[in-house]
């Protein structure tokens, strides 16, 4: 059987690798990734948020079905399915290492080994892994994460030595646990970085390599919130920060972004050392996004791409659809599509209340998908977001259900998200057909109460941070 490794970041942006066409960003390794399997132009997060999407992506079912709608730690993840469970009860020897953001925070939910990076500690107050690791090698050198507020667009680089660093540690261990592994089974292991995730604390040498480059400004649509003058809060939803402060943290987020790079790149040169790389399954992800000023917003939760939009790349071990080398799709693909893709590459059964769908069918046919779903929960402190996404080839719908606001966007000839097409009327056969589709959903869902006695969408609703999770 093929081994399969799962690489995430957090809050990663779908635009920020060289081979999707931003050519501003190094990340060489990850180009290469992509041009031996697939890259997905159209992949976007089921619910932009880290826990939602986490728990969506492990049981390939969406938001509505999990009962994850927010960041909400209180809620104890009770997962019976879910992809290293699966794996595991197939013969597989499943590993992570890294971030994962389960409840409790040492859950192994089918995980035999759990190396945990976690910038909280655990509920009995233990750090997690990386954090005693550093504590033994370096007991001055202290956790940027840990200092600095979660979500600041500050700037700290690294000065300590790299291979302290939160995304260097990560793959150190996966090296190591890939050395321990039980070499009679194949093995499902998961490396999950922390970064790009704020604060911006990329080494260093690595920042310096962004230091002489223009980045291009955020972008701001016509129907973006605007304001008048800036704000220096550290860690806004939205808001307009000083340019040059702005692109010093942009700068930084790159940097984090290529200091990932190169530990994809240390991972892959052990795997073809050690002869593993031809019979691995090999993907790349992350969580969700990051707004950086996009539109005058911070953080993730909205459905803008920014946020919404995520980096997707598969490497399939060979003999598995060899022809595919090097393509780029435009099927719409989330984060719920990675469970039945694995289990069909090991032969394993995929639970039948799975949402997702296996890539391997969608790449031989991409009939079979016109759209994905994205939702999300509104917190007082976040009014651009909350509600819910329909994003198909051409075009994204975006239901506002606090505000009542509709957004329609046309991703081919505006990528960048500048001109709602809501009230324009040469679309508004586009906008009632995908309208249509989030009503069908949440028709689906009356508990929910997001629709009125009518059956049309209800302005001043939200959805709940979190609720048992919807039996099928």
């Amino acid at each position: 059987m093929q081994n399969i490794i799962l690489i995430m970041a957090d809050q990663f942006r779908g635009d920020c690798v060289g081979y999707g066409g931003n050519t501003d960003i190094m990340t060489p390794y990850l180009d290469e990734l992509a041009s031996e399997g697939c890259y997905f132009e159209r992949a976007y997060s089921p619910s932009p948020t880290c826990i939602p999407a986490r728990a969506c992506m492990i049981t390939g079912r969406k938001a509505a079905d999990t009962g994850f709608f927010s960041n909400d730690f209180s809620q104890p993840w009770e997962f019976q399915q879910t992809i290293m469970n699966t794996l595991h009860q197939h013969g597989y020897q499943t590993i992570n290492v890294g971030k994962n953001h389960f409840k409790p925070l040492r859950s192994k939910l089918g995980f035999e080994v759990n190396l945990l990076y976690e910038v909280k500690n655990d509920e009995r107050g233990t750090p997690s892994d990386y954090h005693l690791w550093l504590d033994r090698e370096a007991p001055d050198v202290k956790d940027t994460a840990k200092e600095y507020s979660p979500n600041a667009w500050e700037v700290i680089p690294w000065n300590a030595d790299s291979r302290l660093h939160p995304t260097e540690w990560t793959v150190t261990a996966a090296i190591e646990q890939l050395k321990l592994r039980d070499p009679v089974r194949p093995f499902y292991l998961q490396v999950s970085f922390q970064r790009p995730h704020p604060p911006f604390d990329p080494p260093k040498h690595i920042l310096d390599l962004y230091a002489q480059q223009e980045l291009p400004e955020p972008v701001v649509g016509n129907w973006a919130p605007q304001f008048d003058e800036d704000t220096y809060c550290s860690d806004p939803f939205e808001g307009r920060i000083n340019r040059r402060y702005l692109g010093m943290a942009k700068k930084a987020y790159y940097a984090s972004i290529t200091h990932i790079d190169r530990q994809v790149g240390r991972l892959i040169h052990y795997l073809k050392k050690q002869g593993l790389y031809q019979n691995t399954t090999i993907a790349f992800v992350s969580d969700h996004g990051e707004m950086l000023g996009d539109h005058n917003m911070f953080r993730k939760g909205p459905f803008f791409e920014g946020s919404a939009r995520i980096p997707f790349i598969i490497k399939f071990a060979k003999g598995i659809l060899d022809e595919e080398k090097g393509t780029r799709k435009d099927i719409p693909v989330s984060l719920l599509d990675l469970y039945p893709t694995f289990t069909d590459i090991c032969g394993a059964e995929c639970p039948e209340d799975v949402d997702g769908r296996s890539l391997c069918r969608l790449i031989k046919h991409p009939e079979l998908r016109d759209y994905i779903f994205s939702e999300n929960y509104r917190s007082n402190r976040q009014i651009t977001t909350g509600g819910a996404a329909v994003i198909g080839r051409r075009y994204k719908y975006i239901w506002n259900s606090w505000l009542g606001s509709e957004y329609l966007f046309d991703l081919e000839a505006d990528p960048e998200e500048r001109e709602n097409l809501a009230e324009d009327n040469t679309q508004k056969d586009v906008l009632k057909h995908m309208r249509e589709l989030v009503i069908e959903e949440y028709r689906s869902r009356p508990e929910d109460d997001m629709l009125d006695a009518d059956g049309r969408l209800k302005a001043g609703r939200v959805l709940p941070a979190y609720r048992r999770p919807k039996e099928k």
